[in-house]
């Protein structure tokens, strides 16, 4: 009989009945496996629903767990700005590759990572976190994700010219947040950045 793969007793321990542990890329993930008849197949197909993370240090952390993040304010300004004005130059450049891939690129160019905390940090990715932060869980290449964020600092780039300019509406876009159930028409942006975009032709 082929020996399961064993992992640190920290993880081990939350091993059991019904319930499996697969290593995954910022420590262990915990998984309920059952069985599900399909019509038609010989065998049932075997369905892992995923329920945390486990690390050494937190031992067992439930997805939606507030110890991830449960801040009541989330980023919204420059990720909805990048979307609302090169959402089709992003597609185009990485053609083939899902929603979720220019999402997660998103992520890492306003954060520099797309490590949960930052997934569960912005607007763009409300209703979309555990997807995302499970996708991620079973691996998603670097380099695609660095292609989306490197493209969108080309776009910026391309359509701001000014390094001044652009220096503002980034990083003032940053600092516009939005509460988990507040209303996108409610927003107010800055003069200042109102002013760039307007210069630019580019939306908010």
């Amino acid at each position: 009989m082929k020996r399961s793969v064993v992992y640190p007793d920290w993880a081990e321990k939350y091993r059991s009945k019904g319930r499996t542990i697969r290593k995954v890329r910022n420590g262990y993930g915990l998984y309920q496996c059952t069985s599900v008849y399909v019509p038609g197949q010989k065998y049932p197909k075997s369905v892992q629903k995923y329920l945390g993370m486990i690390t050494e240090k937190d031992g067992f952390i439930p997805k939606n767990s507030s110890s991830v993040s449960s801040s009541c304010c989330l980023e919204y300004g420059l990720s909805h700005f990048i979307m609302a004005n090169f959402k089709r130059d992003l597609e185009r450049a990485t053609y083939g590759s899902s929603m979720e891939i220019i999402l997660l690129g998103i992520v890492l160019y306003l954060f520099g990572s797309a490590d949960e905390v930052f997934i569960r940090s912005t607007y763009i990715t409300h209703g979309m976190e555990d997807l995302l932060c499970e996708r991620m869980q079973k691996g998603v290449s670097n380099s695609r994700l660095k292609t989306v964020s490197n493209r969108i600092s080309s776009l910026i780039q391309e359509r701001i010219s000014d390094e001044k300019d652009r220096l503002i509406l980034t990083r003032l876009l940053f600092l516009t947040v939005i509460g988990r159930e507040q209303d996108e028409s409610s927003i107010v942006y800055q003069d200042a950045v109102k002013d760039t975009a307007e210069r630019y032709g580019l939306k908010l």
